[in-house]
C-alpha cells in the first residue's frame, strides 16, 4: 500500500514509518521540515515540505490532498492532534478512495474535551484528581475562593482550540499560589474557554495504550514514565513496559465505550504516591510519543492500526509483550538533565521522592545500547534519523534552528 505519514519531525511518525516500511509498504512522509527525522529514514520513499497546520490549515489540507492524488495514496496516518483536526475538517477533499486513519471529529472532541471527560470519569467512578470546573475567565474569579491548597495544575479543556481557520495550541500550566493562579486567568487567552483546576498529583506517570473497537480492547500495552521532559511532567524520555493494571484497563474501557471510540488511544494516568491509585490525567486519540517502546516490546500498533482501517481485526486480544523493556530518547534525556540543573531545588520539590538523582540521570544518558533497552531514534539499521536529530539539536543550541 501507499501510505502517507504526517508530522515527520515527531518520534511517533518515525516509529510508524519504520514499522510499516518493514512490513513492505511504500511510505511517504510530510512535515514542516524537509530533512525531518522520518524523512531521513531509509523506509521513507519520498518526503514533502508542508505548511504548519496550526498556522495555515487550509494550505496544509490542500497540500495533503495534492500528495494523495499525485502519489496514489491509499491511506493517511495523521500523527499529531493538529493534523487530525485539520484533516478531519477536509475529509471530503481527500477523495473517496483515500482512508484517513483517525477517529471522526465528534469522537475526537469527545475524548479531547477534558472538561466533559472528567465529568464523565466522575460519574463512572474512575479515580481522578480533585477538580474544580471553570467555565471561563469570569467564572474563575467567582470560584477562586474555593482554591486553597497549592500547587495546582491548570488544564484548558482542549490542548488545541479552533478559532475559525486558526488553531490555538495550549498546554498544562502550574500555579504555586493564589497570585500566580490569578495572573494565569488574567493573561492567558486559552483560559477564556472552559478549563480545569486540579490538585497536583505527585507520582509516576503511567499510560495505557489501546486499539479499541467501540466497546472492547483489541490490543493493549502499558508503560511507566521513568523520566519526563519537563521533569515535573510531560513527554517521556525514559520509559519502561509494565504489566497491565486491571483497574486502568477497565477505566479505559468504560471511558472509551462511553463514546464508542474507534481506533488507537492513549489513556494517561498518574500513580498517586499517597495511596498508589492510578488517577486519570487525559486521553489522546492519536499515536503517542513513546510508540516505539510498544513496537519494540512486541505490540506493533502501526501495523495493527493499518489492519483495523482495512477492516482486519485480531481474532483475540493482543497483549503479549515483554515487560521491563525500556525506551530511551537520548536528546530528550539530555534536555531533562539540563532543565534539572538549571531549576535546582524548585524542580526537585515537584518530583516523586523515588525519582533518579541528577547523577543517576547523567549515568543513564552516557550509558550506551544494552540488552532490554531500545534507543528511540537511533537504530543501527536505519541511522540517518539520529544523525538528522543530532544536527538539529546542535543547530538549536547554536541558535541556528528552533529548539523543540
Amino acid at each position: 500500500m501507499n501510505i502517507l505519514v504526517t508530522d515527520g519531525e515527531t518520534r511517533s511518525a518515525l516509529a510508524v514509518t519504520r514499522s510499516l516500511g518493514r512490513k513492505g509498504h511504500t511510505v511517504f512522509v510530510c512535515g514542516r521540515e524537509m530533512n525531518n527525522i522520518s524523512a531521513c529514514s531509509s523506509f521513507c520513499r519520498k518526503a514533502f515540505l508542508l505548511p504548519d497546520p496550526l498556522a495555515n490549515g487550509t494550505g496544509y489540507s490542500a497540500a495533503i490532498a495534492e500528495i494523495a492524488l499525485t502519489e496514489s495514496i491509499d491511506l493517511i496516518f495523521p500523527v499529531t492532534e493538529q493534523s487530525v483536526y485539520v484533516l478531519n475538517r477536509a475529509r471530503n477533499r481527500l477523495g473517496s478512495s483515500v482512508i484517513l486513519a483517525c477517529a471522526p471529529p465528534e469522537k475526537m472532541a469527545a475524548v479531547s474535551n477534558k472538561y466533559t471527560l472528567f465529568q464523565s470519569a466522575c460519574r463512572l467512578g474512575i479515580a481522578m484528581p480533585e477538580t474544580v470546573y471553570v467555565a471561563g475567565m469570569e467564572d474563575f474569579f467567582r470560584q477562586r475562593h474555593r482554591i486553597a491548597d497549592f500547587p495546582v495544575v491548570v488544564k484548558p479543556s482542549f490542548s488545541k482550540i479552533v478559532e475559525g481557520e486558526r488553531i490555538i495550541s495550549s498546554g498544562v500550566m502550574y500555579a504555586n499560589d493564589q497570585d500566580e493562579l490569578c495572573r494565569l486567568y488574567d493573561t492567558r487567552a486559552v483560559l477564556r474557554y472552559p478549563s480545569l483546576i486540579q490538585e497536583l498529583i505527585v507520582g509516576e506517570g503511567t499510560g495505557l495504550f489501546t486499539l479499541f473497537d467501540g466497546d472492547r480492547h483489541l490490543a493493549l500495552f502499558s508503560h511507566r514514565r521513568l523520566l519526563e521532559k519537563p521533569p515535573s511532567g510531560g513527554v517521556s524520555v525514559l520509559s519502561e513496559s509494565v504489566p497491565l493494571d486491571d483497574g486502568m484497563v477497565e477505566a479505559a474501557r468504560k471511558l472509551l465505550a462511553e463514546v464508542a471510540w474507534p481506533g488507537i488511544a492513549m489513556v494517561e494516568f498518574k500513580r498517586d504516591i499517597r495511596d498508589g491509585t492510578a488517577k486519570l490525567m487525559e486521553i489522546n486519540g492519536r499515536f503517542w510519543g513513546s510508540l516505539q517502546l510498544a513496537v519494540s516490546a512486541g505490540v506493533d500498533f502501526p501495523a495493527l492500526c493499518l489492519d483495523y482501517y482495512l477492516d482486519i481485526k485480531p481474532s483475540s486480544l493482543c497483549w503479549d509483550y515483554r515487560v521491563g523493556h525500556r525506551l530511551k530518547w537520548t536528546f530528550g534525556l539530555l534536555d531533562h538533565l539540563i532543565i534539572r540543573l538549571k531549576s535546582g531545588r524548585r524542580m526537585k520539590a515537584m518530583l516523586p521522592p523515588e525519582s533518579p538523582t541528577i547523577v543517576q540521570v547523567a549515568r543513564e544518558l552516557l550509558r550506551g545500547r544494552s540488552t532490554g533497552t531500545t534507543l528511540d531514534v537511533y537504530d543501527p539499521q536505519d541511522p540517518n534519523p539520529f544523525a538528522a536529530e543530532a544536527r538539529a539539536y546542535v543547530g538549536a543550541l547554536l541558535g541556528l534552528s528552533p529548539r523543540k
